[in-house]
């Protein structure tokens, strides 16, 4: 029974459609309505009253949202400055010095989130051990504020060179901005990351500046909207990561949210596996994974307006360090491995410079939304096509009955026919067969290229769209067993009601593996358990609710890239450092099908991930 014996609720906010699945211990319910962009807000409040519950009966709100999603990939975020060491300014658009198509003479990057004439420099100077060279002249700061109130701004990222060792003179400049420039969103790099990478603290950094005024925003709707209604319990967001935060630390750390939905998926897939421990669409997967004796899944959410896939191997769904929902803009946090395409029910068809036909990455969203739904969509679509077809029938409403018209679909597929000389059926026919074979491109980019065989998974497809195209797609992969849920349209919502609150920290900690202080590094990892532990106990979460793991980041001496690798959670003892060496053997030799004993092994980052363990759905 939940608590009170009130409901627990799971929403997930889709670019097209709103999920809700909610829970009092005895029942559950679901329920699926149009999302209503731009006011996301009011999608999530219709979803309640679709399932018939009243506000103040909810005990738990646990929500995936899109909003920081949407803002970053459709460049429709906060006007931000970023404010950086004198010398620094270009680091955001220097990126990694490399190329999203090595072979394209013509490619030109994507324009950085801040333009350069927002970019400013401050005369200071930290060096590598944390020593202030050059501390920061308020008289500087001063000019600076004169500036930045000319540049109508919405919000402020700070990042200096090895901020990360010594924050003080980030500290200062955050100091005199909040305070003369009261209104602004403002990030330093310091509060977010302890790693010395300097392009990707500053692209983390900027990104968390430049969704943040618009999480904010939502959230402060949507929590005022809830309270009106009688809601009086904590608001808990999905993070990328595959957990929950409180919604005033998602404040903080919007970044953390911009795969927010996807994760849910992935998670709840996960506790299909045999092992899987459940963490939110991907942490769904986990879920259903350890449900059905299966250790090995891929994971499709198909929704309305994307498609995305995730692995799950051995029971439990990859987690990666860093992430990049488009070039160039890194995110610095833990986050689900997830590759989202452009391939969902309201993708467009469309036919290229060459006369070649297409299928998004456009989509009609919610609004226009596909033809068929006939509140103003024109163009061709996957949903429309599957209408044509026969595989949606237009006698039965999509969810939230919303009512679709056959004969606007075949109008749109039908234009789209003339324009390539083709039948309707035979158009509608190849826009699903693009749109299935984008999706097996990801699979493929997701499996193949990583050194697995797709042959050795299950394909769960789920979202609104998914099922409908699983079995084609697992065809196309020669992927003999295809697992559906009972209510695929609802698993990311599903997913959040599967996770824990999770909270990750990170500190720089360069060493080689053979000199390692196992002293000082438990010292490291004690600090930081400190203040995970603080941060939970501050949320309610009694000891036996709190669970820490530590891992660390390992690489060859000279190398960048780094794998994780799991260390055990008591005092940290000589066998523990041999045992790390040996974890990264196994690891590099399953991603890079190599390994050599010649190199020293170093470890470049001590990591703590904490969980608040909440009850779950089952």
């Amino acid at each position: 029974m939940t608590k009170d014996g009130k409901w627990r609720v799971g929403i997930d906010t889709g670019g097209t459609f709103t999920d809700i699945v909610a829970t009092d211990g005895n029942q559950i319910k679901i329920g699926k309505v149009s999302s209503t962009p731009p006011d996301f807000e009011t999608g999530v409040l219709n979803s309640i009253s679709d399932v018939s519950i009243g506000v103040p009966d909810i005990s738990t709100i646990n929500h995936g949202t899109t909003a920081t999603t949407n803002a970053t990939i459709t460049k429709t975020g906060a006007r931000v400055a970023l404010i950086t060491t004198k010398g620094f300014r270009d680091v955001l658009e220097l990126r990694r010095h490399n190329r999203g198509e090595g072979y394209d003479i013509l490619w030109d990057p994507p324009e950085p989130l801040v333009p350069r004439k927002l970019r400013f420099e401050i005369d200071e100077r930290m060096d590598f051990s944390g020593k202030v060279l050059k501390s920061v002249d308020q008289k500087d700061l001063i000019s600076l504020v004169e500036i930045l109130k000319q540049k109508e701004l919405d919000a402020i990222a700070i990042c200096f060179l090895h901020s990360y060792i010594n924050s003080e003179n980030e500290a200062v400049v955050k100091d005199f901005l909040s305070a003369a420039l009261p209104n602004l969103y403002i990030s330093a790099s310091s509060d977010l990351i302890k790693e010395p990478q300097e392009f990707e603290r500053t692209s983390t950094t900027v990104v968390n500046s430049y969704v943040g005024p618009i999480l904010n925003g939502y959230v402060e709707r949507l929590r005022t909207a809830l309270i009106t209604q009688g809601y009086k319990d904590e608001l808990l967001i999905m993070h990328s990561g595959g957990g929950l935060l409180p919604a005033d630390t998602a404040l903080a750390f919007p970044a953390r949210t911009v795969t927010s939905g996807p994760a849910a998926g992935a998670m709840a897939v996960e506790g299909f596996t045999v092992s899987g421990a459940p963490s939110g669409g991907i942490m769904a997967v986990e879920r259903m994974a350890q449900s059905q004796d299966i250790e090995n899944i891929i994971s499709l959410d198909m929704g309305g307006t994307s498609a995305d896939i995730a692995v799950v191997r051995e029971g439990k769904a990859r987690l990666i360090n860093e992430y990049n929902p488009e070039f160039g803009v890194t995110i610095r946090f833990p986050a689900v491995d997830l590759l989202t395409i452009g391939a969902g029910g309201g993708s467009i068809a469309w036919i290229d410079g060459a006369g070649a036909p297409q299928v998004g990455p456009q989509s009609a969203g919610a609004r226009p939304g596909p033809a068929c739904y006939g509140i103003g969509g024109e163009d061709a679509t996957v949903t429309d096509a599957n209408l044509v077809l026969g595989r949606l029938d237009e006698n039965n409403p999509l969810a939230g009955d919303l009512k679709i018209n056959l004969d606007l679909a075949r109008k749109a597929v039908e234009s789209f026919a003339d324009k390539l000389g083709l039948s309707t059926d035979d158009a509608a026919t190849g826009i699903i067969e693009i749109a299935n074979s984008n999706m097996a491109r990801a699979v493929r980019v997701m499996t193949v290229e990583r050194g697995l065989d797709p042959r050795d998974f299950v394909l769960l497809p789920f979202g609104g769209a998914g099922s409908m195209h699983g079995c084609e797609l697992a065809d196309e992969l020669s992927i003999n067993k295809v697992l559906v849920p009972k209510n695929p349209g609802v698993l990311s919502a599903l997913g959040t009601l599967t996770v824990d609150v999770v909270h990750d920290r990170a500190v720089s900690y360069i060493n080689l593996l053979s000199d390692v202080d196992i002293n000082e590094l438990d010292k490291i990892f004690s600090s930081m358990e400190e203040d995970v532990t603080a941060q939970l106990e501050s949320e309610g979460f009694q000891k036996k609710m709190r669970v820490i793991e530590r891992s660390v980041d390992v690489r060859y001496l000279g190398q960048v890239k780094t794998l994780n690798m799991t260390i055990g959670n008591k005092k940290i003892v000589d066998k523990d450092i041999k045992a790390i060496g040996a974890q990264f053997f196994k690891a590099y030799e399953e991603n890079y099908r190599y390994i050599t004993d010649k190199i020293p092994l170093e470890i470049a980052v001590a990591r703590v991930r904490a969980r608040g363990i909440q009850d779950k759905l089952n």
